[in-house]
């Protein structure tokens, strides 16, 4: 059993995430079979929490996880009912100011992909950054997310939709800016929602060098930390890791993360036992 463990540790995410790309790119623009595949693959995430996780105590139900049902059932709607407004916006936005993308029509899929998830996290970066940095109404909006004192599958849902608005509109904007066929845009999506999912999940994988490539839960843990100087780094929103080192905000220091150090930096000011208020919370800053 522990040499299981210590291989799934090892290799579990990086089989997991090949082996989607390999679905994703087997069976292009098919709807079904991408959703169908990343709901099964939150499954046996789900499963991994119990056979290898980061902290067993993590895996208790908790008052928290009531809210995390509401927000789990408006996600998977409001995401998706962004990114298609979004679309619609900017192409008609494109053509009435006679702005043209840039000719992909002869690159492949798998060029375009790499394309789109490179660049849809860059956005998302700097509105991630900037909630942090500059506080206020962005901060309020993005405070929710970091409200539990732990992490798993959930939390990925847990967001203010003000927050998955933006954060959506910055993934899906630089693929339909630059024109990229539906299915690469499909796939592009469906990787960074797995890998959004997944680096909040309470499973114990060591990476290795491939933290520096992937934006998993081993580095985006200290991201969550309530000590402020580990909290303001890795502000990656999608797949990968690289707007991070490129503007010096990269963080994985070789010490194991202290589990009961994760949350708000002041969860005083934070209305935690209200759900309402929580809605409210960037408006009205009720507390």
């Amino acid at each position: 059993m522990a040499i299981l463990k210590n291989g799934v540790k090892r290799i579990g995410f990086p089989i997991l995430f090949f082996s989607f790309v390999w679905i994703l790119f087997r069976y292009p623009g098919n709807v079904w079979i991408g959703y169908g595949s990343v709901s099964f693959l939150v499954f046996l995430g789900i499963l991994l929490e119990r056979f290898l996780p980061f902290e067993k105590e993590w895996n208790k139900k908790d008052s928290d996880q009531k809210s995390d049902f509401v927000f789990f059932l408006i996600q998977p709607i409001l995401g998706p009912l962004t990114g298609s407004l979004v679309a619609v916006a900017t192409i008609g936005l494109m053509k009435y100011f006679e702005i043209s993308s840039p000719d992909l029509q002869n690159t492949t899929l798998i060029f375009q992909v790499v394309l789109g998830m490179s660049l849809s996290g860059l956005i998302p970066y700097w509105l991630h950054r900037f909630a942090h940095v500059g506080g206020g109404f962005f901060w309020r909006a993005h405070a929710i997310h970091h409200s539990p004192k732990k992490l798993y599958w959930m939390n990925a849902f847990r967001s203010h939709p003000f927050n998955t608005i933006w954060n959506t509109a910055g993934l899906l904007l630089p693929s339909v800016i630059l024109g990229l066929h539906t299915d690469a845009v499909l796939i592009v999506g469906l990787l960074n929602n797995f890998v959004s999912i997944y680096n909040h999940m309470n499973i114990d994988f060591r990476l290795g060098f491939l933290n520096t490539i992937f934006n998993m839960n081993e580095l985006h843990r200290w991201h969550h930390s309530e000590i402020p100087s580990e909290g303001n780094h890795n502000y990656s929103s999608g797949a990968f890791v690289i707007w991070d080192i490129i503007f010096g905000s990269y963080f994985l220091p070789s010490k194991k993360m202290n589990s009961d150090s994760v949350g708000l930096f002041k969860p005083e000011a934070y209305p935690s036992e209200s759900l309402i208020k929580q809605f409210l919370f960037p408006i009205c800053k009720c507390s």
